[in-house]
C-alpha cells in the first residue's frame, strides 16, 4: 500500500511534457456554430514534431484536426481577437504538485506538543488524499495518467 505522497511523488516522477496543452475560448460566437466558453482542446508538439498541433472540437460537432502550426489555428479561428489561444501551464502545475508532495509533516520534537501541529497535519494529510484521489480517478480512464498504486492510504 502506498501513501497518498508516495503515489504522488511516483505518478509526477513519470510525468514529462513533451507537448503544450491548449484551449481555445470563445466571448462571442461569430458563426453560431460553435458557442462560447471553452470551445475546443488542443496540443501543440515540440519542436521535433515542427510546430504540429492537434484540436479537438468539443460539443455534439465534435471533430478533430491536424494544424501544421498554431498560427494557421488562430488565423482561421481566430475571428478577430473574439477567440483566444490560453495555454495550460502544465509544467508549472507539475512543478507545483511536486512541491506539495515534498511538504514534510510537522513533527512535535520540531514545534512541540501543540495543536498547531496536529492542524497542519491534518491539513497537509487531506491535501496529499485530494492530489491521490484525482490521480487515481484519471487512472481509471485508461491511459491517461501513468499507472499508480491502487490502494491509497491516508
Amino acid at each position: 500500500m502506498s501513501t497518498p505522497r508516495e503515489t504522488i511523488t511516483a505518478w509526477l516522477d513519470k510525468l514529462t511534457p513533451a507537448a503544450s496543452v491548449f484551449t481555445l475560448r470563445r466571448d462571442e460566437d461569430v458563426t453560431g456554430v460553435s458557442g462560447t466558453g471553452v470551445v475546443a482542446d488542443g496540443v501543440l508538439f515540440p519542436a521535433a514534431g515542427r510546430g504540429v498541433c492537434v484540436v479537438r472540437w468539443r460539443g455534439e460537432r465534435g471533430s478533430t484536426v491536424v494544424w501544421d502550426h498554431l498560427g494557421h489555428v488562430k488565423d482561421i479561428h481566430g475571428h478577430d481577437g473574439r477567440t483566444v489561444i490560453e495555454v495550460v501551464p502544465v509544467g508549472e502545475l507539475i512543478a507545483a504538485l511536486r512541491a506539495v508532495a515534498a511538504i514534510e509533516p510537522a513533527t512535535r520534537e520540531r514545534y512541540g506538543d501543540t495543536e498547531a501541529v496536529d492542524g497542519w497535519n491534518d491539513a497537509l494529510g487531506e491535501v496529499h488524499c485530494a492530489i491521490a484521489d484525482a490521480i487515481e480517478d484519471l487512472h481509471g480512464h485508461g491511459d491517461l495518467v501513468p499507472p499508480v498504486a491502487a490502494d491509497v492510504q491516508p
